[in-house]
């Protein structure tokens, strides 16, 4: 099996999950460049959906859920069910 970077090289749409979700944009804009505020889907209906570069994937997704903690769409919709 392959890194997240390798099995979604053009990114994936991932969720913040956490509780300060501008303290998080912000340390990833630092982090990695890229501001996942700018994402449309960022604070729709209280979610913080963003797409996140296949080249950041690994750092982020990968990078332990108590560093960053994210999710992808299809664990929110197990956690729902």
């Amino acid at each position: 099996m392959g890194t997240w970077s390798q099995l979604h090289p053009e990114g994936r749409h991932i969720y913040y999950e956490g509780t300060d979700p501008d303290g998080f944009a912000e340390q990833i804009k630092a982090e990695f460049d890229f501001d996942p505020r700018n994402d449309p889907q960022w604070g729709v209906h209280d979610s913080f959906g963003f797409h996140c570069p296949g080249e950041h994937l690994d750092a982020i997704y990968g990078g332990g859920f108590d560093r960053y903690p994210v999710v992808t769409a299809s664990v929110l919709g197990r956690r729902s069910a």
